[in-house]
């Protein structure tokens, strides 16, 4: 499977993930941990090491919107408000059962790059990338071409934060697979 974050390729976190592998604190969480919650100051920054966590942020209707996924070997924390002090504009939490190490944040931000903004571009490109793609793509272009870049997510995340992630209802995801697998079948039966 493709990286799901490959903005990251861009970004040399490799010291940083060094630097938590050796003075990070095992922590085991639960299925729907909240390792930061949404309107609070991160205190902590940590490298996923299994399961997954998916990072949302609460809508107008105060659901969970999913906007993106961290797994094993990703960073977790709210890194723009983290670096500033400031609230957090979204939620942290464990997806599945997961084991993470994590440090103090004022010991995460102290082996930052100084270089790191620079490298922090592509993030930001990435993001415009799939703000636009939300505009230029259906849902289920979009759902395709998410199994095609990383056919495992379907075996790895709950479809309803699949669903969440592609902006969709988990009742219009269904429709989607339903309507792709009587395509696939009658593409075969011909």
């Amino acid at each position: 499977m493709a990286r799901f974050n490959s903005f990251l390729d861009n970004i040399n976190l490799a010291e940083i993930a060094d630097f938590i592998r050796e003075k990070g604190c095992v922590c085991h969480y639960e299925k729907d941990y909240i390792f930061i919650q949404q309107g609070t100051v991160a205190r902590y920054a940590a490298l996923v090491v299994s399961g997954y966590f998916k990072l949302a942020t609460t809508n107008t209707k105060g659901d969970d919107a999913v906007v993106n996924f961290a797994f094993p070997g990703e960073l977790i924390t709210d890194f723009h408000c983290s670096l500033y002090g400031e609230q957090s504009e979204m939620s942290v939490i464990a997806g599945t059962d997961s084991e993470i190490l994590k440090v103090p944040l004022k010991d995460f931000i102290g082996v930052l790059s100084p270089n790191l903004l620079i490298e922090y571009r592509s993030l930001f490109k990435s993001v415009l990338l799939r703000h636009l793609n939300i505009y230029r793509k259906t849902p289920e272009q979009r759902y395709i071409e998410l199994c095609d870049l990383y056919p495992e997510i379907i075996k790895t995340v709950a479809l309803k934060d699949i669903a969440s992630y592609l902006l969709i209802t988990p009742n219009h995801l269904s429709r989607i697979r339903r309507k792709l697998a009587a395509e696939i079948k009658e593409k075969y039966e011909k």
